[in-house]
């Protein structure tokens, strides 16, 4: 087969399983997880097969009472929207206070950017996150090197239990 036949073939594989995939998704049907940036329910990730798209990065970032997320270093465009608590983001080393109804704006830069989010509410903070997929043109970083500079110290925790 050639490579234009193959290009054809996944095409055909991909609007094939877009049409069968999930288009509404719910918090329930979320896959959980406690990574390096904290507690996480994925609606829309490329390794995920149920939903209809992966054009979207898209999870809810759940921050517990008096705890932060990990620092991260990436290229920016990411969103937050704010669903419930208050607290602050450190972007750069300067202090965005934010509640809930608010908008976070990771903005691009050239040499990226590093921010972590803390909770200074009483009660969970939770966040909907999204990006764009530009993974399959750009690579995961999106042309800059994405590194976690701190864990969050609900993962940290996780790591202590399992050894």
């Amino acid at each position: 087969m050639t490579l234009f036949e193959q290009t054809l073939t996944q095409a055909a594989a991909e609007r094939a399983r877009r049409m069968a995939g999930q288009n509404l998704l719910t918090r329930d049907g979320a896959t959980l997880e406690t990574n390096p940036m904290g507690v996480m329910r994925w609606y829309l990730h490329p390794d995920l097969e149920g939903p209809s798209t992966k054009s979207l990065y898209c999870h809810e970032l759940e921050i517990p009472e008096g705890s932060k997320t990990g620092r991260l270093q990436c290229q920016g465009g990411v969103l937050h929207y704010v669903l419930d608590g208050e607290g602050y983001t450190d972007l750069n080393g300067v202090r965005h206070d934010w509640c809930a109804g608010d908008v976070i704006a990771i903005p691009i830069k050239e040499l990226g950017v590093a921010y972590q989010h803390v909770n200074t509410g009483s009660g969970p903070v939770r966040m909907l996150v999204v990006r764009p997929n530009f993974d399959s043109a750009l690579g995961p970083e999106a042309g800059v090197e994405m590194t976690m500079l701190e864990d969050s110290p609900d993962f940290a925790a996780t790591r202590k239990n399992a050894t």
